[in-house]
């Protein structure tokens, strides 16, 4: 699985976000210019409060679409990006060289994204813009002053030195855009090389206690399944579930501190040989706490918090909300699976035993919440005892 996708997808989330800021924060600024000219610090005339009301409510709407509704597209984006370049536009229409930074704004705005596309997208949609800006001023008489009040003028003095300030903005954002997006695109692969060694570990470790014990092999692939089972019935989704089920295949990577002696011994265990059991979650856990990676510090939580129990009589006497909810995930799972399975002390129990038995444990031995999510998913449970059985 690739979990750099979804890094990358709230990246770009996280960028919709602060677009709608910034718009607010204009927003702001574009009342206290309403606010100056009402009290004559500023002259530009009643036409400025039409103008900027609308100009206010064009800045509003990403965050009503972003922040409130939630919505996520890339169509959206293009669309938001436009509506900022004509925002800008009318604006210049009104406000003439009051406003001359505003042209260049929806690039800045653009850049953003991180995204060359989004800001060569802006930019060819701004000069037609200034241009349609400048010659609707022009018309209307928006700027009586020397030398924008002929057509040479304004094209002169108004549109080419304005296309050539908006051409070097262009460059500018255009080139920080592609920087941006090239260092993301090498944190991503450098994300995805950590990842991959940490399940090259995870797979590395898990067959070394294969190797110790057959059936504590097969036990790891059949808690990984169950362990997703549960994460996914909890909300979670396909990435975080799949790091939880990973790690779940080291839970008992601490056994390899254990004698097999001991492990595999047929009868009951000394009060000395069940301490010496015990050890296993603080030997696994710090085998993996000092690993870094995201996969080896779940791992790590999972080893070492797997035999709590929810009344707090587990190993380490954590109870209730107290433990890791992944680690109680994997103790679900982790039970159900040595429940059904033969050990050299017991004979396996039926997966219908075993259900009956977690259930009765339930705000005991196990999270309540999810033994009833155990109960309401148990079919999946049994189609993954099934096929390994067979």
């Amino acid at each position: 699985m690739n979990f750099s996708q979804k890094l990358v997808k709230h990246f770009y989330q996280d960028t919709n976000l602060q677009l709608a800021a910034i718009c607010r924060l204009t927003t702001i600024l574009m009342a206290l210019v309403m606010a100056l000219n009402f009290f004559h610090v500023f002259k530009m005339g009643n036409a400025i409060y039409p103008v900027l009301t609308f100009s206010i409510c064009v800045m509003f709407l990403p965050t009503i679409l972003y922040n409130r509704l939630k919505l996520k597209s890339e169509f959206l984006k293009y669309f938001v990006l436009m509506l900022i370049v004509l925002m800008s536009g009318l604006l210049y229409i009104f406000l003439s060289y009051h406003v001359i930074l505003m042209l260049a704004f929806p690039i800045v705005i653009a850049c953003l994204y991180c995204d060359r596309k989004s800001v060569l997208f802006t930019s060819l949609l701004c000069v037609p813009v200034l241009v349609i800006s400048h010659l609707i001023a022009f018309k209307l008489h928006m700027v009586p002053d020397e030398p924008l009040i002929t057509l040479r003028g304004v094209i002169c003095y108004g549109i080419i030195p304005r296309l050539i300030e908006l051409c070097a903005f262009s460059v500018i954002c255009y080139s920080m855009a592609g920087k941006v997006a090239d260092l993301v695109k090498s944190l991503v692969q450098k994300n995805d090389e950590l990842y991959a060694d940490q399940m090259g570990l995870i797979t590395m470790l898990s067959q070394l206690t294969h190797m110790q014990s057959h059936e504590t092999g097969d036990h790891i692939n059949r808690v990984a399944e169950y362990t997703r089972i549960l994460c996914t019935a909890l909300g979670m989704d396909d990435d975080e579930a799949a790091k939880v089920s990973m790690a779940s295949m080291m839970h008992d990577i601490g056994k390899l501190d254990v004698p097999l002696s001991i492990l595999e011994k047929p009868g009951k265990l000394t009060p000395d040989e069940f301490e010496i059991i015990k050890t296993h979650v603080t030997a696994g856990h710090k085998l993996l706490a000092d690993s870094p990676g995201e996969l080896m510090q779940i791992s790590a939580e999972v080893a070492l918090e797997h035999h709590e129990r929810w009344d707090g009589t587990g190993y380490l006497h954590k109870k209730g909300d107290e433990i890791s909810l992944y680690a109680s995930c994997v103790a679900i799972a982790d039970v159900f699976d040595a429940l059904v399975s033969a050990r050299p002390y017991k004979r396996p129990w039926t997966p219908e035993e075993a259900k009956a038995e977690i259930l009765s444990q339930r705000g005991k031995q196990f999270n309540p919440r999810l033994v009833d999510l155990f109960e309401e998913h148990f079919d999946e449970f049994l189609e993954i005892y099934n096929r390994y059985s067979e």
